[in-house]
């Protein structure tokens, strides 16, 4: 059985008990209640039963004083009369259910109408100046009778409301007692039921659970666990859970450490690659500075023989023409030189310039990673002004509009991040087409949730822009496109490439060939842990 259905019967059993026991005292608690306002009805009947004696007494008591001060004024006043009718018009309908008590009450009407008929035949005696007549009808009987009659019928009443009043507050006491009893009857019976439920629950439920307990204490500290729980309800299905759990930890205890040996192996293997590869990267080094250094000498050495050469050609020209050979000996000499020796050497001194600036790009490009960046919160409106402010001569010759938006700080090497930045902007500037008015727009996209540690900046043109198969080539070193707009070694988008990755970020670029280009640099707007470096890094070169 299911604990469900364990607890239904367990709740269910005291609760139909419980709940009997309160239908007891709800009933009790109602006789009691109704028969307290049956005994405050009854004496609200008696206290009306008062109220209509009094102005019968008065009435009476003002015929009197009339007769002594002969004024009848004070017994055409109709106030008594209204006041009596009101109060046997509310004692009428206090009885309203009790059909004796009701034709009593008419009764006594009855009465008061004739009293009042014998009270108006003696005012219009007194009106008429026969008071001995009034007198002697006072003395009459039938005058004394009247009231007593009214008065006995009230007694009467009364009487019969008070024998209803003991036996109403006999009854109120029944309810209460009966009342009191339902209580401790129904208070016992919680209690009875409440430990038979604990009783069963203990038997049945606790002590399985407590082995349920003991087996997931010794599952979060890796024991043994006690044998399964016999039953067929939660409790065992959750005993036979933790029992798997346990198998699959014990399982997974084991691969796990499969998995830390494999694991310390490929550390071991990976820090061996990364000590070849740094040992890799300090040789490429070595043998770019090797190399850089060696070809400086034989470069040194063309350009000075280079520049001896062209003097020498100076004198030799002035050998021919002090020499004695005609006219047209001393020209094809001449065009010999001209034509061929300088010509020769102009290429030999354009190769050498070429050469050194691909040896110091080289150099340059090696020394990226070596150099130590100062990271600081970097003001880049102030660099990106100053930037616009140093190309003011060639924004001017190219006749172009350069557009800062306000820019936030970003978080960087200062001088790293001017670099980023004049390179960029130097490139838009120089790569506008002169055949249209040339703009070039620098600004930040707005903040992107998904890396809040990294703010967006983009410089964007209407220049030549790039076509689409030379896109993947833009940053690597010594390609070049539009060689003939711009001088360079074709290394400044390589090397802030380089400057981008050791700060965390990316940088790409979108460009419409003949409609202009846009390149975008992420950069960290707070310290950015090498994790995160690491991680930037490995999305570029992806």
């Amino acid at each position: 059985m299911k604990l469900f259905r364990k607890g239904l019967l367990l709740v269910a059993i005291p609760g139909m008990f419980e709940l009997g026991l309160l239908g007891i005292l709800y009933k009790s608690q109602e006789n009691a209640t109704r028969a307290e306002v049956w005994a405050l009805h009854t004496k609200d009947v008696i206290i009306q039963a008062g109220e209509v004696r009094e102005p019968v007494l008065l009435q009476s008591a003002r015929l009197r004083a009339a007769i002594i001060l002969n004024d009848p004024s004070g017994l055409e006043k109709n106030d008594l009369w209204d006041s009596l009718d009101k109060e046997i018009g509310e004692l009428r309908a206090l009885v309203g259910d009790n059909t004796e008590q009701r034709r009593r009450v008419e009764e006594i009407g009855a009465s008061v109408r004739e009293y009042r008929q014998w009270i108006d035949i003696q005012t219009e005696l007194l009106k008429n100046g026969k008071r001995d007549e009034l007198v002697a009808a006072l003395r009459d009987p039938k005058a004394l009778r009247l009231i007593q009659v009214i008065q006995r019928q009230l007694v009467e009443f009364i009487k019969v409301e008070e024998n209803l009043d003991e036996q109403r507050l006999k009854a109120v006491s029944e309810a209460r007692l009966m009342q009191n009893v339902a209580l401790v009857i129904a208070l016992l019976g919680a209690i009875l039921a409440a430990a038979l439920a604990a009783r069963i629950f203990s038997r049945d439920v606790g002590g399985r659970l407590a082995v349920l307990t003991g087996n997931a204490l010794k599952l979060t500290e890796g024991g043994v666990l006690a044998q399964r729980v016999g039953g067929n309800d939660e409790i065992t299905e959750l005993d036979k859970v933790l029992h798997e759990a346990s198998a699959r930890l014990r399982q997974a205890e084991d691969d796990a450490r499969a998995y830390r040996e494999e694991l310390e192996r490929h550390a071991r293997e990976l820090t061996a690659v990364n000590e070849d590869l740094q040992r890799q990267t300090q040789d490429n080094e070595m043998f770019i500075y090797s190399v850089s250094h060696d070809l400086r000498s034989p470069l040194v050495n063309l350009q000075g023989f280079s520049k001896e050469l062209h003097h020498s050609v100076g004198e030799l020209h002035d050998t021919i023409n002090a020499s004695d050979l005609n006219d047209g000996d001393k020209q094809r000499i001449r065009d010999i030189i001209e034509e061929d020796v300088e010509v020769s050497l102009r290429f030999i001194r354009t190769a050498v310039t070429r050469s050194a600036a691909i040896i110091d790009a080289m150099l340059r490009l090696s020394r990226v990673g070596r150099v130590e960046y100062q990271a600081q919160e970097t003001n880049v409106d102030e660099i990106v002004a100053r930037v616009i402010d140093a190309m003011s001569n060639t924004i001017r010759e190219r006749q172009a509009l350069v557009v800062s938006q306000p820019l936030p700080p970003c978080y960087g090497d200062p001088t790293a991040i001017e670099q980023i930045f004049g390179n960029l902007i130097g490139n838009a500037v120089n790569y506008l087409d002169p055949k249209r008015p040339g703009t070039v727009e620098i600004g930040v996209l707005p903040p992107d949730p998904g890396q809040p540690d990294f703010r967006i900046y983009y410089v964007r043109d209407n220049g030549l822009g790039i076509p689409a198969d030379y896109l993947s080539k833009m940053f690597s070193a010594f390609h070049r496109l539009h060689a003939d707009v711009a001088q360079g070694e074709g290394v400044g988008l390589a090397l802030i490439k380089r400057i981008v990755l050791r700060h965390g970020g990316k940088i790409w670029v979108e460009s419409v060939e003949g409609a202009g280009t846009t390149f975008y640099t992420s950069l960290p707007v707070r310290p950015v842990q090498p994790a995160t470096q690491l991680a930037q890094g490995e999305q570029t070169h992806g």
